[in-house]
């Protein structure tokens, strides 16, 4: 695992998206864990570390989520995830495109166990924070941990050093992922963000409302 600050890590192991590790007291959380290609490595580097307590996704996408129920049969711990998406993978919501109904069928992701279901904002443990940022999938959600904000593909953060919204062939709704792209704005100078980790670019430092890669 590659340090970013104190208690926050990127995988190294994983495949797919990007993958965190956050580190609080008697907890430690692993956010997007990536696809099941990855496993035996994945497991490996987070058996080099504290004994994971959580498993978090911002959302469905295979590219996250593709091991976690492989995962959490090995490691016996919840899968926190979003209502709506919990949905989508138990086969009771369509994907809202047609697009993502294709990438349902030619990467399917296996429904885990010990899932908790997220609606609206929520405490998972003292000092890590879920809340809605829907757009790129209905139920999306992004993760808070002190000045450090996990976004999956809610956004995306540019060369240039700005934040944009994810390609827009895999955004479900892009009225509501502008929406999602402002308040994500707003919240970073609100809270005082410093850090923005990302489903596919590098952890990127904020400052002043531009990136530093």
């Amino acid at each position: 695992m590659r340090q970013i600050v104190e208690n926050v890590f990127q995988l190294e192991k994983s495949e797919g998206a990007n993958g965190y590790v956050v580190r609080g007291e008697n907890r430690t959380a692993v956010i997007d864990p990536g696809m099941a290609s990855a496993f035996d490595a994945l497991l490996a580097e987070l058996q080099e570390g504290e004994p994971v307590t959580d498993i978090l996704l911002t959302h469905y996408d295979f590219d996250h989520s593709q091991v976690v129920k492989r995962l959490q049969q090995t490691l016996q711990v919840p899968v926190w995830i979003s209502t709506a998406d919990a949905a989508i993978l138990r086969g009771e919501a369509a994907p809202p495109t047609r697009f993502r109904r294709f990438l349902n069928r030619v990467a399917p992701v296996d429904y885990p166990d010990g899932v908790v279901e997220i609606t609206g904002t929520l405490e998972v443990f003292p000092g890590l924070f879920a809340f809605p940022t829907p757009g790129h999938t209905p139920g999306h959600l992004g993760f808070r941990w002190r000045d450090v904000l996990f976004t999956g593909d809610a956004v995306t953060v540019t060369k240039e050093g700005d934040m944009r919204q994810f390609f827009r062939p895999v955004i479900s709704d892009r009225a509501m992922a502008r929406t999602t792209e402002r308040l994500l704005r707003e919240r970073i100078a609100a809270e005082g963000i410093e850090w923005l980790c990302t489903g596919h670019n590098p952890p990127t430092r904020w400052v002043g409302g531009d990136a530093e890669w």
